[in-house]
């Protein structure tokens, strides 16, 4: 009976044995588990920390579309992009209806840097006697331009882009019982702008306008 007994003990004991060396292999290896997942976790946090990309900037205009930050040091648009421009404003501006000339002035003011390119152009349609001469004589003034050439360009003293151009341009006044025409010559300095400020990334920073050749 006794040797039953202690058969008995030592069978139990050995049970519990397996049972804690059981449980401590489950233990070890769920704590295994944990020790990978939080060194993996580290590895990724200091690899998102150190090589974390360059943060991207952009601007948006008005109706969401997405605008390119480009350094107003380089040209961004090509020389024919540029005398396109050009023509498109100075002719835009110097085509007036003396019954809307405050609107078509408006309109215009999209091609000038602002507020010097706009206030110079202003200054010069004063100065000229163009402005008053369409109002008082009741005309309308349409503008033909017949080419453009870049005569410079290169980094401004304030470090901006920039262009000059020149445009040989026909002016044409028009009254419900005349028709005049006179040959001009445009001079514009077309300025490299920040694309949140003008759509087009230039702007005229100075216009002048001189007698041209006859037509």
């Amino acid at each position: 009976m006794k040797t039953g007994r202690n058969y008995g003990e030592v069978e139990h004991v050995q049970r519990r044995y397996e049972t804690w060396m059981k449980s401590h292999e489950r233990m070890s290896r769920t704590l295994l588990v944990m020790v990978l997942v939080t060194a993996l976790l580290l590895v990724s946090f200091l690899v998102v920390l150190y090589h974390k990309p360059e943060p991207v900037y952009f601007a948006t205009r008005v109706d969401g579309g997405v605008l390119p930050l480009v350094p107003l040091s380089t040209p961004f648009l090509t020389d024919g992009q540029v005398t396109n421009f050009a023509v498109e404003a100075v002719t835009h501006a110097m085509t007036i209806d003396f019954a809307n000339w405050r609107n078509d002035m408006v309109s215009a003011s999209r091609y000038f840097e602002k507020p010097d390119g706009w206030n110079n152009f202003l200054d010069a349609m004063e100065t000229s006697g163009m402005l008053s001469y369409i109002r008082d004589h009741r005309l309308v003034s349409t503008v033909v331009a017949s080419g453009a050439v870049i005569t410079s360009s290169g980094l401004s003293e304030g470090k901006n882009y920039m262009w000059e151009v020149q445009i040989p341009l026909v002016i044409t006044y028009e009254s419900a019982s005349e028709i005049s025409r006179d040959s001009l010559l445009a001079e514009l300095v077309v300025k490299r702008l920040p694309t949140w400020e003008a759509p087009d990334a230039v702007g005229v920073s100075r216009i002048v306008v001189r007698p041209g050749k006859g037509i």
